[in-house]
């Protein structure tokens, strides 16, 4: 419709004219000298109380507006306002209702002014500005109203991030009184009170309501993050970090700093300020001196890291109390989260004890049922403090620098894809993935390469070796040619091929590649940090590039890296809380990470391939590996566990490993490499890779891993191997040791529940179907809790759709577990079995491995 024309404020292209900006400055200051906070706030209604009858009231509004149209009398302009933008209406109730919950309007600052007793400020502030402007509500001009209030009375950022509904409210309350006397509606008594804005003599009601729709469609324009930042105090003293760190944050990590001053500040505007501008203070301090003190010279080390206690202090300040319990349980999260698995666990096999007992067992039943019973227990215990962990700690995003704009020198990075040259197809191959990695993370700063080896051999060269070099070198070189970009004045290639030559390895009786994928990653940070000869002896791309790389993006050839996930892991690495702190003299991380690692997803493409992977694909229970665990380790402990597709920081991650990894000794070393240089979970940033396609590649892909878990039964003990081969004092911490455990727990798991069905219908007092029963109940503990996992996300996301469909998908995944238990059990022995003669007796054929592509092609004859 045509908005009228008779405007009592014209806009005037964003320009206000003095006169106002004045105006609205003088009243800012005016209602701050004025108003009074309550101390203790006398109980009032929630303004938030009477949305139901205002809703009602324009809802009634409208409807005759709606019979007026359709017996097609002239209506008024107002009504036609209010016709064209009824959804606008109705959209804003909803979000007045969503965004201030009750619990959220009890922490805001109340009034003792009457007629406000106990009722918020911000609500009443919204409602001034409202007034002051007749409904014309500009984002720019209420900032500089907030700001001109904060000079005499600053507000909390709670009241700032409720602003904006609150002036919401107060403009369906503006529109409710100006539609009122137009449709003879009666307005509730509850209203009353709040229908009595003071708007400007003579103004037209049709030019009032069009001012109420403009201001309600300006609102949901607006880009509040924004607003809140430009308007906060709080916000304006961060800025000053003395590292300059902070306003290169991105908005979720400045975010959560201020969600912590306001956490220990109570809510209270002057205290969050003076804790802010204490811990600038303490930043500043923490700055003079070298080495730690990046860390400490950053306002977040006061505020998220081990300075809050002192920041704490220093304020007199006492957290609320589930603030302080919270701590307290994360200070002693080891013992309570070991102490709950082993005390359920024992409580598990009590039970079954006891039932053995009163079944008339005797001493050596009751004892055996307890001793076959152990793991199937754990696996109970284990599965259900994981996922009570998962829902009661809250999740631990881990801080990040914003790169969106570019990375910085400082910064420069290389995602490289490990493989080998097996044929022209799989190069190809390689070569599309790597050109998918940059189209999705264009950035000057970031290079691709691929490291690669050839296949192992029974000679160190083998006739099509070179024609496969040539076909690598050819396809990086085209790629550079096709994405040249000059860089100052000179061309930028990002591609780059790094191949090493095969070496005699004695231990696996072949030619092959230096330590497989470890060497590769090892032998290439040599490069990196220019320590002497490697077996690399082939590279396609700019030389120079090597001396700037600062951290090396890892993934596999079937890893896929959507849109900026590079820069928000070298974001993530970059900040200061997250680099690798050392004890002084020492190899031992003791705050932050040398690497990160990602969420890893399913590609959604791999898991509809085949009627295995639609049932497998979405397993969060059942599966030996599942990716829960790791949120469990970076909630409670602060890190994660490295699955060999991540982001580390060369330097750091060299010291952190060097002369601690002997040769031919782990084919599963990320999460050896992971408990050494410390991992961190980087939730809020996910990869995909592909699902196996067929149960026995899935098989196949189990006891390798099996394999490779069994390789570091050697770092339970108190002495381990060195680099050098000598033994050396165990420093794993008892969580470290226990996640080399929880992998032996897993691979034992399957054998463990064959062997409990079969004792219970050979030998074990009762009846065997209870024994039975016991064991099913083992294997469907996973299901269940992957199915409230589900269910609890569906119930957050206010969607019911699919919880059907996930209860038929975990049933179906528990059946075909139940028929697989004893090829897996047979799988998982195997594995062990070869594990421990090579590791104890013969010593050869450790690094025994096959690539996935590999084991995809024999398997299905390809």
């Amino acid at each position: 419709m045509t908005e009228p024309a008779n405007q009592p404020r014209p806009e005037n292209g964003g320009q206000d004219q003095p006169a106002v900006v004045s105006r609205l400055h003088d009243l800012g200051h005016s209602l701050a000298g004025d108003h009074s906070l309550a101390a203790k706030p006398p109980a009032a209604p929630s303004p938030i109380d009477h949305l139901d009858a205002l809703e009602a009231l324009l809802q009634a509004a409208h409807a005759q507006y709606v019979l007026r149209s359709e017996s097609e009398e002239l209506l008024s302009g107002a009504a036609e306002w209010v016709l064209d933008n009824h959804y606008i209406v109705r959209q804003a109730g909803s979000q007045v209702r969503k965004n201030v919950p009750r619990g959220y309007y009890r922490r805001l600052p109340k009034l003792s002014n009457p007629p406000w007793q106990g009722v918020a400020r911000v609500y009443v502030l919204s409602r001034a500005f409202v007034s002051a402007e007749d409904g014309m509500v500009e984002p720019a001009r209420l900032a500089r109203f907030v700001q001109a209030y904060q000079e005499v009375a600053p507000l909390t950022m709670g009241e700032l991030w409720a602003l904006p509904t609150m002036v919401r409210l107060a403009l369906l309350e503006l529109l409710a009184q100006a539609v009122s006397p137009d449709t003879d509606q009666v307005v509730p008594a509850r209203l009353e009170h709040v229908l009595s804005f003071e708007v400007s003599e003579g103004l037209p009601q049709v030019v009032l309501v069009g001012n109420c729709i403009r201001g309600l469609r300006s609102l949901g324009a607006e880009d509040w993050e924004a607003f809140f930042e430009e308007v906060s105090r709080v916000e304006a003293v961060l800025r000053e970090d003395p590292s300059g760190v902070y306003p290169r944050m991105d908005f979720e990590t400045r975010n959560v700093y201020r969600l912590a001053i306001e956490e220990l500040a109570g809510g209270e505007a002057g205290v969050e300020e003076e804790m802010a501008r204490q811990a600038v203070a303490f930043a500043e301090r923490g700055r003079e001196g070298g080495g730690p003190a990046l860390r400490t010279g950053h306002v977040g080390y006061y505020l998220q890291a081990e300075g809050v206690a002192e920041l704490q202090s220093v304020m007199g300040v006492e957290p609320p109390v589930p603030v302080r319990l919270r701590r307290w349980l994360l200070e002693r999260a080891a013992a309570l989260y070991l102490g709950s698995i082993g005390l359920l666990t024992l409580a598990l096999l009590a039970v079954l004890a006891a039932t053995a007992r009163w079944a008339g067992g005797a001493a050596w039943q009751v004892l055996a049922a307890a001793v076959i019973s152990f793991l199937p227990a754990l696996l109970v215990a284990v599965n259900v403090v994981n996922v009570a962990v998962t829902h009661v700690v809250p999740p631990r995003r881990l801080p990040k620098m914003d790169f969106r704009r570019g990375t910085p020198a400082a910064h420069e990075s290389m995602v490289v894809i490990p493989a080998l040259l097996t044929d022209a197809d799989d190069i190809d191959s390689l070569l599309a993935q790597l050109e998918r990695h940059f189209l999705s993370n264009r950035d000057p700063r970031l290079h691709f390469a691929l490291l690669t080896d050839h296949i192992d051999a029974a000679q160190e060269e083998l006739p099509a070796d070179q024609d496969l070099i040539d076909h690598a070198r050819q396809g990086v070189a085209q790629l550079n040619a096709r994405y040249r970009q000059l860089e100052g004045s000179m061309p930028h290639e990002p591609f780059h091929l790094y191949h090493r030559r095969r070496l005699w390895n004695a231990s696996e009786a072949t030619w092959m590649g230096w330590e497989r994928k470890r060497g590769k990653l090892a032998e290439f940070n040599r490069l990196l940090a220019g320590y002497g000869e490697t077996s690399f002896g082939v590279h396609v791309g700019d030389p120079e590039v090597l001396g700037r790389i600062r951290y090396v993006v890892t993934v596999d050839a079937d890893t896929v890296l959507p849109r900026d996930s590079v820069q928000r892991l070298v974001g993530t690495m970059a900040h200061p809380l997250n680099r690798a702190q050392f004890a002084t003299g020492s190899q031992e991380v003791v705050a932050g990470y040398t690497v990160l690692q990602p969420r890893v997803e399913i590609l959604p493409t791999s898991a509809n391939r085949s009627p295995f992977s639609r049932i497998f694909a979405g397993d969060m229970g059942l599966d030996l590996y599942t990716r829960a665990v790791s949120d469990v380790y970076q909630d409670l402990f602060g890190e994660g566990i490295f699955v060999g597709k991540g982001i580390y920081d060369v330097e750091a991650f060299e010291r952190a490993m060097e002369g601690r990894v002997p040769e031919n000794a782990l084919l599963s070393h990320d999460l050896f490499e992971g408990i050494l240089g410390g991992a961190g979970l980087v939730t809020d940033v996910a990869l995909y890779e592909d699902y196996p396609p067929s149960y026995l590649v899935y098989s196949q892909r189990l006891h390798r891993w099996f394999r490779g878990d069994w390789q570091l039964l050697p770092w339970l003990f108190p002495r381990v191997p060195g680099a050098d081969g000598r033994r050396r004092a165990n420093s794993l911490s008892l969580l470290d040791r226990w996640k080399i455990v929880d992998n032996l727990r897993r691979s034992l798991q399957t054998p463990a529940i064959l062997l409990l069905l079969i004792a219970g219908w050979l030998f074990l007092p009762g009846s065997p179907l209870f024994w039975t029963l016991v064991a099913l109940l083992a294997l469907t503990v996973p299901v269940l809790t992957g199915f409230i996992t589900g269910l609890l996300r569906t119930v957050r996301s206010s969607s019911a759709d699919g919880v059907l469909e996930g209860l038929r998908a975990e049933l179906a995944r528990w059946l075909l577990a139940v028929t697989f238990i004893p090829y897996e059990a047979i799988i998982a022995l195997d594995a062990i079995g070869t594990t421990l003669v090579r590791l104890l007796i013969t010593r050869k054929r450790l690094l025994e491995w096959t690539t996935h592509a590999g084991t995809v092609r024999l398997l299905q004859g390809e």
